[in-house]
């Protein structure tokens, strides 16, 4: 008896119109952020939306905007130097141990084109060589590869930027 009574009161909770039109709006809320929430999550991290956006313009025949891409030289530059500098040291350009696009030699090679593995192999070889004179042969010979395209001015700069990290080098090391 008590569940018939019950019952009849919410039917007739349920008839006015002020409560059917607020269930309503909490039914029509509830599918709005539904939908809202699936266009928003479709792209779950920024490489997909850039990805994405650079399929939309090939799609359309727009130019493509190439993103900025860092590379992992310089990403690990960037981290080294930070943990130095979080711990209150200054990063030392005298010795070997930064990497090679941190160095005078290894940023002004960079920054004519020159690939990186090249570049820290030329790094590599400068700490095996005895005399200026080999120094400066190993950046003749680098030059004369077709990958890399230097003017003879270029060249020089090289050479001479490659004597004063072989001399920082051998410094440091003590040899």
């Amino acid at each position: 008896m008590q569940i018939d009574v019950i019952l009849n009161q919410l039917v007739d909770l349920f008839m006015d119109p002020l409560i059917q039109y607020m269930l309503l709006a909490i039914v029509l809320l509830a599918i709005f952020a539904v939908v809202a929430r699936r266009r928003r999550g479709s792209s779950k991290s920024p490489v997909v939306g850039k990805m994405r956006r650079m399929i939309g313009d090939v799609e359309k025949e727009r130019g493509i905007k190439v993103p900025v891409v860092k590379s992992r030289d310089s990403i690990i530059t960037e981290m080294f130097e930070r943990e130095m500098k979080s711990v209150g040291l200054q990063p030392s350009t005298e010795s070997g141990y930064i990497p090679v696009s941190y160095s005078p030699l290894g940023k002004f090679l960079s920054e004519r084109g020159i690939a990186v593995d090249i570049v820290s192999a030329i790094s590599a070889g400068l700490k095996e060589e005895d005399s200026e004179e080999d120094v400066r042969n190993i950046i003749d010979a680098a030059a004369g590869t077709p990958d890399i395209d230097l003017t003879p001015d270029e060249i020089k700069k090289a050479q001479d930027l490659a004597v004063e990290e072989w001399h920082r080098v051998r410094k440091s090391s003590g040899t």
